[in-house]
């Protein structure tokens, strides 16, 4: 039992600082990266990366393809994968072996629980059940968590992609030479919408219609407003109207929205608010303040009231 208390501490804090060490330095280093790659020489790019990630990304392929999902199951893990970024042809069988490897290892955890004696047989089969569910379902909870991120980054860099598309399209540029002049100069603020510009351009510029190349990118990203941004550019090309004024208006709209969502998440702090005064702040108040009182009254009166 305690030796397996101590795995599981270890896992924790193991699994703490690695997650603290990502968002520390990796993913500022990757930026640094990229700034040096737009700066520096072409061979940059090559450069070999840890061997040690794509040892792990290697056996998690191997076990996804060794068991395969259910066709249906593994068209819903693509679409969520590919509008989370993934979009390598082994993404899915990456990441449905995590899934069967993270499942297998919290039931190993599990059952290293289960080698003191003292526990019942209902609480070893829930650590064994638990554990398989929640190694399951890990993967996709974190998938949707880096879908919703990604989303929201999408969202809030529609409106500047919206003003320089605005720009390029009143200087006379078509709209695939707008999505050029976007990924260009929008590409280190806001890369993810800039790789899906790019996407759209290079299925434009590969023979695919227009409209069916905007749609695309609606059905990849599954972004409500980048689906309204298709519907504006597929109506202003069907009817002929102008396509600065129509991105001009919807740019506007957008920025409404996004004032409107603050002003919507900033009027429910007040809400968030009353159940951590209640249980945490307003105690820790009621004991400094009524504290020094309460044991004034408890040392003077205390013996009064016992008869002493």
């Amino acid at each position: 039992m305690a030796f397996g208390f101590a795995v599981l501490l270890f896992v924790v804090v193991a699994s703490l600082v690695l997650v603290f060490g990502y968002r520390s330095y990796v993913r500022p280093g990757r930026v640094y990266d990229r700034l040096a790659v737009e700066s520096g020489p072409a061979g940059a790019a090559g450069a070999p990366a840890n061997p040690d990630f794509f040892t792990v990304i290697e056996f998690m392929e191997r076990v996804g393809r060794a068991i395969p999902p259910a066709p249906a199951k593994a068209s819903r893990f693509q679409a969520l994968l590919i509008a989370s970024g993934y979009r390598q042809q082994n993404a899915v069988a990456v990441f449905y072996g995590a899934k069967i490897a993270l499942a297998g290892g919290l039931l190993a955890l599990a059952l290293l629980f289960q080698l003191g004696p003292g526990l019942p047989m209902t609480m070893r089969l829930f650590l064994v059940v638990g554990a398989i569910v929640a190694g399951y379902q890990l993967p996709d909870f974190l998938l949707k968590r880096r879908l919703k991120q990604r989303r929201n980054r999408l969202r809030m860099a529609l409106p500047d992609a919206l003003d320089l598309m605005v720009v390029c399209t009143e200087a006379g540029l078509a709209l695939d030479r707008s999505f050029q002049a976007v990924t260009q100069q929008l590409a280190i603020v806001h890369p993810e919408l800039t790789d899906e510009f790019s996407l759209v351009r290079a299925e434009i510029t590969a023979g695919i219609r227009r409209q069916e190349a905007l749609e695309n990118l609606a059905a990849r990203t599954q972004e409500p407003e980048i689906r309204k941004f298709v519907t504006v550019l597929v109506q202003a090309d069907r009817f002929g109207t102008s396509m600065g004024d129509a991105l001009r208006v919807h740019a506007e709209y957008l920025r409404v929205r996004r004032r409107q969502h603050a002003e919507e998440r900033a009027s429910k702090v007040g809400v968030k608010l009353i159940f951590p005064i209640f249980f945490f702040i307003m105690p820790c108040m009621l004991l400094v303040t009524a504290g020094p009182a309460a044991i004034q009254i408890a040392t003077h009166l205390g013996p009064a009231l016992g008869g002493h």
